[in-house]
């Protein structure tokens, strides 16, 4: 089921280990002897991202270019104080000047740490030989005006669209880890995005079809089919809504698509078994380990490995390798996310924080049709997006691409819309799990102000006691 996502990693355990630079386990262990001598601990993450970013509004004309952006933070220990700096720049003079005002927080006015800086900077230079070419590398123009295109051709029908855009970003992800005895160097970590906005003239009022496609490499898009694909399903996402009509109704039944129930996943049940989340009881529930919250059947895991996965990594932000997680086995709690392993951050600017990779249901039992064919009166989701979990336990999910199910068949299109319950009783509210499987769209996940990549993916799912009501326009 697990598949690593390329890297080139490079650790040093305490002691030193094999692979790594001998520059870099060298200072790992300087700085060990600086804790142990001195009283003084020395954090240090640097970070390089290169990346492009292209635009193709309605005029057809490609706008963007490349970027990089490079910095570090350093966080210096001494008794009962603690300095934390980060600075947008890997010269010298930032490192000599950002650990000096670290140590001075600390309270560690006497430290010398000019030399150390010196030292730091000489380490930094082997983020240069990772991926020297970032993510440089885009789409063609002409690849994505072919998209822009396709979306023109699909959404022709009953009225023309008044808007079609198209964007790619790119980048490329390199890091440096040190502290006492730890060196891990990582580089290549690479995401690639394409979408494709289409709005319409709809009866209900302004209409939009939103796809986007992500890739880790590439070169998976390299006969650009899967570029041009995004272009067309926007086009023929927005022509569908043209019709539909503004639902809000109480207590309905739903039938969420497969990879579109990834979103209920990772809101329902990632976010609340996050350790830190879970101890300030942030999304309103108090679940313990193996306690029943689901259905017989509900297996929930969470996994930076998983094949296909956007938020995927082979070692955390602390340079912790990143294992596999079970959150849900038959329905009941098994674990949480918390320690190493799954320590992220949105850049070297903030703290890492306990985070989310790949979380997904696994197949079930149940035939996909089969549940579509049991529901009487409900609505058909073919996407979700836009979570939120308040701290009452209630939330809200964006629902594009909804049609109505009457008397066991999939009907006509509505209007996008937000679906509202409360956490514990959706979970309880699953009634189907499909034998069926998709990862969801790429995504990035929001907490506390940082925002990282994460993927979802699960079978079709029948879930009863959610509410429906009107949305806007927006995706």
């Amino acid at each position: 089921m697990t598949t690593p996502v390329p890297s080139r990693p490079h650790t040093a355990d305490p002691g030193g280990a094999p692979g790594v630079h001998p520059d870099l386990a060298a200072l790992g262990e300087r700085l060990r002897e600086t804790e142990a001598g001195a009283g003084v601990r020395v954090d240090l993450f640097v970070e390089r991202v290169r990346g492009a970013e292209r635009f193709v509004p309605d005029d057809a004309t490609v706008t963007g270019e490349p970027y990089e952006q490079a910095g570090f933070a350093v966080r210096v220990r001494h008794r009962d104080g603690e300095g934390y700096v980060g600075l947008n720049s890997l010269s010298g003079e930032a490192f000599r000047l950002g650990f000096r005002a670290a140590a001075d927080r600390a309270g560690a006015e006497r430290f010398d740490t000019d030399d150390l800086a010196a030292t730091v900077l000489r380490a930094a230079g082997h983020l240069e030989r990772l991926s020297p070419n970032g993510a440089a590398a885009a789409p063609s123009a002409e690849l994505l005006r072919a998209a822009r295109a396709a979306a023109l051709r699909a959404a022709r029908g009953t009225a023309s669209p008044t808007s079609v855009s198209v964007s790619y970003s790119g980048a490329a992800r390199d890091f440096l880890r040190l502290g006492p005895g730890l060196a891990h160097l990582e580089g290549a970590q690479q995401w690639h995005l394409v979408s494709c906005r289409v709005v319409m003239d709809g009866t209900g009022g302004p209409v939009v079809g939103y796809r986007k496609a992500g890739a880790r490499d590439l070169g998976a898009w390299e006969s650009g089919l899967g570029i041009v694909r995004v272009g067309r399903d926007a086009g023929r996402a927005a022509a569908a809504k043209t019709t539909g009509l503004p639902v809000a109704e109480r207590n309905v039944t739903l039938v969420i698509a497969a990879g579109a129930s990834g979103v209920l996943a990772h809101e329902l049940l990632g976010h609340p078994l996050e350790g830190d989340v879970a101890a300030r009881r942030l999304a309103g529930v108090d679940w313990r380990q193996g306690e029943r919250i689901g259905p017989a059947g509900l297996h929930v895991a969470d996994d930076p490995g998983l094949a296909g996965g956007w938020g995927g990594f082979e070692h955390d932000d602390e340079g912790a390798p990143a294992r596999p997680r079970r959150l849900v086995r038959d329905g009941t709690v098994t674990g949480f996310l918390d320690g190493a392993g799954r320590q992220r951050r949105q850049s070297f600017r903030q703290p890492p924080l306990t985070r989310m990779s790949n979380v997904y249901v696994e197949r079930g039992p149940d035939d996909p049709a089969a549940l579509t064919a049991s529901v009487a009166h409900g609505f058909h989701v073919a996407r979700l997006g836009g979570g939120r979990v308040h701290e009452d336990g209630t939330f809200a999910f964006g629902a594009v691409d909804i049609r109505r199910i009457r008397g066991g068949s999939v009907a006509e299109p509505v209007s996008d819309a937000v679906v509202t319950g409360r956490v514990a009783a959706a979970l309880t509210g699953i009634r189907g799990i499909g034998d069926d499987f998709a990862m969801g769209s790429p995504a990035a996940c929001a907490k506390y102000g940082q925002e990282v990549p994460v993927g979802d993916g699960g079978p079709t799912l029948l879930v009863t006691g959610v509410d429906i009501q009107p949305s806007d326009a927006s995706p």
